[in-house]
Order: structure tokens, then C-alpha cells, then sequence
């Protein structure tokens, strides 16, 4: 065993407080902007994300660009399950800095306490378009996004393919799989009470009871898919000809050579959001990074990268014009989407989950 010199060793603990102590008096004195040097203390931000097509926009548009002008690097992770965030929370071992949800989570996770409060002297929010729950004290959008009707085009023409949901329903007229995703945030459901003949503007309150009964009647037709990775490549290897997916995945299928193709017709229109969860590991670096996502220069990257509508105005100045027209709530879903009601699902999400679960496992 080595053995240790206490004199060097005290001499550098009472070196390394002083030292210690400095610092603190330089970053009080620095007021707000000592949270950026405090944040390069730590290196690493910790991202889960859905993955897939996706992750890798964002990689291109934030995270490479955030490490570059920081140093500090962008690390992702998958499996960003609600029901992972609580155990982590719950058990104080919190391991991510950055979430990716859907935005029912802003009101889950805040009535739960499992996310911190946002630093909005660090955040500038003042650019995001407003719109009703896009912006709250634990949580920012990322991208505005649909999910929408995608169609094999080796299956069906453009003439003759579905235009509404009930058409998807009808599995004797259009033949084959159709796919969903297996979460309640997938909007099977109310894909499925549209399909029953609910009109659009009266989609909520969701019925459930209703929905679980007209899925019932394709039920032996659908794949479910539990990623939206795994949904995009159902419909990349022909598995599925018909379904339900996020409009940026059928898109980037559609670019990497898949046969399908888009109808927009009773799309449903939501957002993305991101959250910290309680007890982040690297909190002021996961502020820096939602700082740069949300930033109009962040905005045009990923809309420039993917095909999610930016959320910020400004970063259209720059986006070419035909480049805008094939982003979500582009003039081409103008008349032809609505707006899902996230705060019905943050509301309700658990016992709609446990029922939906109950009838697709049942």
C-alpha cells in the first residue's frame, strides 16, 4: 500500500477549499451568467429519446452544433418510458437530463413531481409561437408534428387508396395489415371513433368505450408497433400497407425508398415537448441544451433536417419556400388535421392506459 504524505495531503485539501471558495465568489459574482460556467464543469448531457430517423435529425440540427458552440456533449439513450422516469425519480437515481415526451407528460410529470422547473433566464421562450399548453413552467416543445394515414402505394394508387379512416376500416375494400402504436399517445384511438363517425370537432372528450369497439372490428388486421422506429420500419418492409404513424417517419421512409405515400386527410396535429426529470444529474447543461433547441437557429436546423414544424416563427425567414410546404402544418394539412387536446390526456392517461391495455392484451 502506498503510503500517504498528511502534510502534502492537508496542504492540498486547504488548497483546494480555498481555491473552491474563489470560485463561488466568481460565479455569485457573475450573477445569471454563471450558469453556463458552472454547466461546463460537466460535459455530458444525457438525452433519452425515441430514436430511429429521428434521433438522428436531432444529432444533425442540436446536438452537434450545441456540443461545438458549449464542449459539451449530447449522449442518447432509448426506452424514455414515463413509467422509467418515475422509477428513476421515485428511487433518487435519476441517470437522464433530458427527456423527449409527449405533452400529456407536461401535466403528468408536474402533478407527480418528477421534473424540475425550468430556468427561463436561461431559456428564451419568448419566440415560441403561442398556442395553449405549448410553454409551461417544466416544459418546452420541441416541433410541432402530426400523426397521419400512410398508404402502400404497391397496395393501393393514388385514385384508389383511403381517404378517411372509416375507408381504413373497411379491411374487405383495402385489404392487408394496418399498423398502430400500442401507446394511448399513438392516437389509435381517436383515429378509431373517426372511423366510427365522430366528427372531427367533436373528437373530444374521447370516448373510449367507443373507440375500443370500432378498433375491435379490425382487430385481427392490426400490427401493433411499439416504437415509432419499429412503426417506420413496418412500413419500410411492406409488413403493414396501411396505418397510423408520426407524418416525419412516413416521410423519411417515403425519402429512403419505401413505397408509400400520404394522405392527410383527419390527421392529428400535437407537439413534442421536452423535460428535465427531477433530480437530472447535469440540470444547467440540460437547461443550456433546451436553450439551443428552442433558439430560432435550432429551429431552422431541424427544419432543415426533418420535417416537423418548427415552433418558432422566425426560423421560417429562413427555410426555403419549398422546403416549408412539406413541414407539419404546412399548406399542404391546412383544413385537413386537428388539434389534439393534451391536457384531456394528462388528465386521463392513466385509467384510459389501463383499459386500452386490458382490451389489446385481453
Amino acid at each position: 500500500m502506498t503510503k500517504i504524505d498528511r502534510s502534502k495531503a492537508s496542504g492540498a485539501t486547504r488548497r483546494t477549499v480555498l481555491k473552491s471558495a474563489a470560485m463561488g465568489g466568481v460565479l455569485a459574482a457573475m450573477g445569471p451568467f454563471a450558469h453556463g460556467a458552472r454547466a461546463q464543469a460537466s460535459k455530458r448531457v444525457v438525452f433519452a429519446t425515441w430514436g430511429g430517423s429521428w434521433e438522428k435529425a436531432m444529432r444533425e440540427a442540436w446536438f452537434d452544433p450545441f456540443t461545438k458552440k458549449t464542449g459539451i456533449e449530447v449522449v442518447t439513450v432509448g426506452g424514455n418510458s414515463y413509467a422509467k422516469v418515475r422509477a428513476m425519480v421515485e428511487a433518487g437515481k435519476t441517470e437522464w437530463d433530458v427527456v423527449e415526451v409527449n405533452p400529456d407528460f407536461q401535466w403528468i410529470g408536474k402533478k407527480d413531481n418528477l421534473v424540475e422547473p425550468l430556468d427561463f433566464k436561461i431559456i428564451n421562450a419568448s419566440d415560441i409561437m403561442k398556442m395553449p399548453g405549448l410553454v409551461t413552467d417544466v416544459s418546452v416543445p420541441q416541433v410541432i408534428w402530426s400523426k397521419v394515414m400512410f398508404y402502400n402505394t404497391k397496395a393501393f394508387s393514388a385514385d384508389n387508396h383511403p381517404r378517411t379512416w372509416a375507408e381504413v376500416w373497411d379491411v374487405k375494400k383495402y385489404p392487408g395489415k394496418r399498423t398502430f402504436g400500442q401507446r394511448t399517445s399513438s392516437a389509435a384511438l381517436e383515429a378509431a371513433v373517426l372511423a366510427d363517425g365522430v366528427p372531427m370537432d367533436k373528437l373530444f372528450p374521447l370516448d373510449v368505450d367507443r373507440a375500443l369497439k370500432s378498433l375491435a372490428k379490425i382487430r385481427d388486421h392490426i400490427l401493433w408497433y411499439d416504437t415509432n422506429a419499429q412503426g417506420e420500419q413496418y412500413m419500410t418492409d411492406g409488413q403493414a400497407v396501411l396505418g397510423l404513424v408520426p407524418d416525419g417517419r412516413a416521410l423519411s421512409a417515403k425519402k429512403n425508398g419505401a413505397p408509400i405515400d400520404i394522405e392527410y386527410n383527419q390527421s392529428l396535429m400535437s407537439w413534442a415537448s421536452m423535460v428535465i426529470p427531477r433530480g437530472a444529474p447535469n440540470r444547467e447543461g440540460a437547461m443550456q441544451l433546451l436553450a439551443y433547441c428552442v433558439s430560432p437557429e435550432g429551429q431552422y436546423n431541424m427544419g432543415m433536417a426533418y420535417t416537423y414544424g418548427p415552433i418558432v416563427q422566425k426560423a421560417y425567414e429562413k427555410i426555403p419556400k419549398d422546403r416549408a410546404a412539406i413541414l407539419s402544418g404546412g399548406p399542404q394539412q391546412q383544413g385537413k388535421y386537428v388539434m389534439t387536446d393534451e391536457q384531456w390526456w394528462g388528465e386521463n392517461k392513466d385509467q384510459v392506459t389501463e383499459k386500452f391495455n386490458q382490451w389489446r392484451l385481453g
